[in-house]
């Protein structure tokens, strides 16, 4: 490429111009953008992570104010739990990363003293990530502190409402209790159609009993749905089999219901709140409501969920006493069971 000359005019001392002649290159290429400095990346990341943690916490305490307001002016029924008389809390198993909540079904409304058709200790185990169900078997054949005999374990709620059912299974079984929530199942029909049903597995043979014996009509298969009339009608089966099928058919409906409530959003679980806090009986305040909603709402969308029953097989066999088909247990094997499954990671369970 020929040399691009510009002039440049000066003066001498005579006056004259003179110019002369230079070779100029072409402007260069601008110059490429430094990286930006570390520190510089640094503060943009750590802006976007404020940025996006505070509407997290914006959502939660959105979340958690709807909840204290339906809470408080839902009209629940609000039952305090005294302390228990019939054994001091020292000799009671617990730990501060456990949460026990004991879920009540019973036959009536959740206001009335009916048999406990259904209770379930519900244990948010912080320490190993999961969610802990545990059926109590009804007929098992225990101690009933208040009334100094043994009787069914459902009797409990007809002696003394969900007052006594805690402590009498805090009695017989060493394990701390710190709530209970009780319904009438009913209340599940609501919940569950609210949250546009629930898929669980129904055998060929439960599907023809319900279709024999209801007016309901459902498939069977891996993976049925059911709306909240079917699953409620599916986890009340009696006489099919035994009531350790019928208390293992409740936790798969809990379970479903669970894993429902992880995908349903925050607007349908408001709105499935708002229509069963009016028909629950618990101990539980409205700030403790919501304390839990936030614990038990992390819980459900982290942890892994595990279910069980006490006793086991091992721990009880089945005789007639006072013309009463019961459950008898061996206590002492069953309470070891319970507390090492709640608060331990030791027990594998397969049903």
């Amino acid at each position: 490429m020929e040399d691009i000359y510009i002039s440049k005019r000066r003066r001498n001392s005579d006056d004259f111009e003179i110019y002369d002649l230079d070779p100029v290159s072409p402007d260069p290429l601008p110059p490429e953008p430094e990286d930006e400095p570390p520190k510089k990346k640094k503060r943009k990341k750590h802006r976007l992570f404020k940025t996006v943690i505070s509407l997290i916490l914006a959502l939660i305490m959105v979340f958690g104010g709807f909840v204290f307001l339906f809470a408080a002016a839902s009209g629940y029924t609000r039952n305090d739990l005294e302390k228990n008389e019939y054994i001091s809390s020292s000799q009671l198993k617990s730990s501060p990363l456990v949460t026990n909540i004991l879920l009540l079904g019973v036959d009536g409304s959740a206001g009335s003293a009916s048999r406990s058709d259904s209770m379930i200790l519900v244990s948010l185990d912080y320490a190993h990530g999961k969610i802990k169900l545990t059926s109590f078997l009804r007929d098992s054949w225990v101690e009933i502190p208040s009334k100094g005999k043994k009787a069914k374990l459902n009797a409990a709620c007809t002696y003394g409402g969900p007052q006594l059912v805690v402590d009498t299974i805090e009695y017989n079984f060493g394990v701390d209790i710190d709530h209970f929530v009780m319904v009438d199942f009913d209340m599940f029909t609501s919940i569950i159609d609210k949250l546009g049903g629930i898929d669980v597995e129904v055998t060929e043979k439960e599907a023809k009993y319900i279709n024999r014996t209801t007016r309901h009509t459902i498939d069977y298969g891996e993976s049925v749905h059911l709306n909240g009339a079917q699953a409620l009608v599916y986890c009340r089966i009696r006489k099919l089999d035994t009531d350790y099928m019928r208390t293992y058919r409740q936790r798969k409906v809990i379970t479903a219901l669970i894993g429902q409530a992880k995908t349903a959003g925050i607007p349908k679980l408001l709105e499935a709140m708002k229509e069963v806090f009016p028909l629950i009986q618990t101990d539980l305040s409205p700030a403790e409501i919501t304390a839990l909603a936030f614990k038990g709402g992390v819980s459900v969308l982290a942890f892994d969920i595990e279910q069980n029953r006490v006793p086991i097989d091992e721990h009880m066999y089945a005789d007639t006493i006072s013309g009463q088909w019961v459950e008898v247990l061996d206590i002492d094997a069953a309470s070891e069971y319970l507390q090492e499954y709640i608060y331990t990671n030791n027990i594998v369970v397969e049903e």
